[in-house]
C-alpha cells in the first residue's frame, strides 16, 4: 500500500521549530538525551503500529478535543452564500467532478464571493450559520487555490508554502490558512466529525463537492447526505460481511481520533450509514480494517470516473 508521507506531513499544522539560538542553549548532553528519548519513544510505538500508522501518529494531522464553542444564536446575522451557489451548480456535477475551465473563465464570481466573507460578520453568528460559512470559505478557497496555478494535475503539484499553509484567506476580518480553518476553527470548536466528508482538498479521494453551498438552514440535512454518499460509494467504503475486511478511506485513518470520540471507533462511526457493518459489529465480530488507496489527480471533469 503507498503511503504519502509528504501529504500526511501537508494535513497537519506544523509547530514553529527551534532557532538555532535556542539549540545552542541546550547543552550537548541534554540534546543526545532528548534524541535518545525520541527514538526509544518511537520505536517503542512502531512496536505496536503499522509503518503507515506511525507515520500518520507522527506526522498526522493535529489530535484535538472536539467542543462546542458556540451556541445556536438564531437572532444572530446570516449570510449570504448564493454566489456561491450559483457557481457550484454550474460548475459542479452531481457527483462532484469539477469543471475548472469554465470555473476559470468566471473566477471573478469566486473572487467576488472569497471577498464577501472578509466582512463576514462572524463573531456574531449563530454555530451553524459559522460552520456553514467555514466549509464553504475552505472549499471556495480550494476551487481559488487550483485556478491560482492551473494547469496541474493534482493540488501536491502547488509549492508546500502556496498550499494548506498559505495564510491569505480573509474570514469575517481573520486572515487565515486552509489548515487553520479546519484545525483551529472547526475541528476543536464543533463536536462535529462529519465535517471531514464536507470539507473538499480537490483529488479524486477528497469527498465530493456538492453542487450546491452549505446553508445553516439545511446544515444537517446537507452533512447527513454528504455521509451517506461517502458511505455508499466504493472510493471511500467497502464492506461485504462475506469477505472480510471493512476498506476505508484514508480519512478515517487520519483523523481516526475525531471519529473515535464521538462514537468509540472508526468502525463504530463508519457502521451509522452501513447496516450490514452495523449488525456485523451488533453481532459481536469485528471486521479487520483495510486502507483504500487515496488518489490525489485533480477531481476535475476531465478525470471522471466512477465512484
Amino acid at each position: 500500500m503507498e503511503i504519502d508521507i509528504q501529504t500526511l506531513q501537508d494535513s497537519s499544522n506544523k509547530a514553529p521549530v527551534s532557532t538555532s539560538l535556542q539549540a545552542n542553549k541546550t547543552p550537548k548532553i541534554g540534546r543526545w538525551t532528548l534524541l535518545v528519548v525520541a527514538i526509544v519513544a518511537m520505536a517503542t510505538v512502531a512496536a505496536f503500529l503499522p509503518f503507515e500508522d506511525l507515520i500518520a501518529k507522527f506526522f498526522g494531522p493535529p489530535r484535538v478535543e472536539l467542543k462546542e464553542a458556540y451556541t445556536d444564536n438564531v437572532t444572530g446575522p446570516s449570510f449570504d452564500h448564493s454566489t456561491f451557489d450559483t457557481l457550484l451548480h454550474r460548475y459542479v456535477d452531481a457527483d462532484g467532478w469539477v469543471d475548472y475551465v469554465g470555473l476559470k473563465v468566471n473566477v471573478s464570481e469566486l473572487d467576488m464571493y472569497l471577498k464577501s466573507l472578509g466582512v463576514a460578520p462572524l463573531d456574531a453568528m449563530g454555530r451553524d450559520e459559522k460552520l456553514a460559512l467555514l466549509i464553504n470559505a475552505y472549499n471556495a478557497g480550494t476551487l481559488k487555490l487550483i485556478l491560482d496555478h492551473q494547469p496541474i494535475s493534482s493540488i501536491q503539484d502547488i509549492p508546500e508554502q502556496e498550499r494548506w499553509d498559505a495564510v491569505r484567506w480573509n474570514i469575517g476580518g481573520n486572515l487565515w490558512s486552509l489548515n487553520q480553518i479546519e484545525h483551529e476553527q472547526i475541528r476543536p470548536k464543533f463536536v462535529e466529525p462529519r465535517i471531514h466528508f464536507a470539507l473538499v482538498c480537490a483529488a479524486l479521494s477528497c469527498p465530493p463537492l456538492r453542487t450546491e453551498a452549505f446553508t445553516a438552514t439545511r446544515l444537517e440535512e446537507q452533512l447527513q447526505e454528504q455521509s451517506q454518499y461517502v458511505h455508499t460509494h466504493a472510493t471511500w467504503f467497502q464492506f461485504d460481511r462475506d469477505a472480510s475486511p471493512a476498506s476505508l478511506t484514508k480519512l478515517y485513518r487520519w483523523y481516526g481520533d475525531d471519529f473515535t470520540q464521538i462514537a468509540g471507533s472508526p468502525l463504530e462511526f463508519a457502521s451509522r450509514y452501513s447496516p450490514t457493518l452495523k449488525q456485523t459489529l451488533a453481532d459481536g465480530v469485528t471486521p479487520r480494517i483495510e486502507w483504500l488507496p487515496y488518489e490525489w489527480d485533480l477531481n476535475s471533469i476531465q478525470n471522471k470516473r466512477p465512484r
